[in-house]
């Protein structure tokens, strides 16, 4: 199932470094979701998804300048916890090796922007 994780720039670091991370939510295409949105596909359910976990990630950011960041993953069954109307709980830490991407919020911007996981780390410093 794909998710998406708002994080902090610190732990994004210390993800990176771990390799594995302990997270208690993650937005997700939920059937109560997807039950309030029967119009969209399963590409704009992940879009709206995305939106709303920058929106989240922005909070998390130190400056107001910094982007909200949010890793789209893709995680087991045996790792969905408990469902909500737009979120899971997840039962076990997440790897890195299930990470697909991360997405970038700005304030005043609807759109994210897109960075393959091998760009990840190479662009990190730029995202404070």
């Amino acid at each position: 199932m794909r998710t998406y994780l708002p994080i902090s720039h610190q732990e994004l670091e210390n993800f990176l470094e771990a390799k594995t991370l302990d997270v208690n939510l993650m937005y997700a295409p939920t059937p109560s979701f997807q039950d309030e949105n029967i119009d969209c596909d399963e590409e704009e359910l992940e879009y709206l998804l995305s939106v709303i976990a920058g929106e989240k990630a922005l909070d998390l950011c130190l400056t107001q300048k910094a982007p909200g960041i949010v890793l789209a993953l893709e995680i087991t069954e045996q790792q969905i916890g408990e469902t909500y109307a737009d979120h899971i709980t997840v039962t076990s830490a997440i790897l890195w090796e299930q990470v697909q991407c991360a997405l970038l919020a700005f304030r005043g911007d609807d759109e994210l922007v897109w960075f393959a996981t091998q760009e990840i780390e190479p662009h990190m410093n730029e995202w404070k």
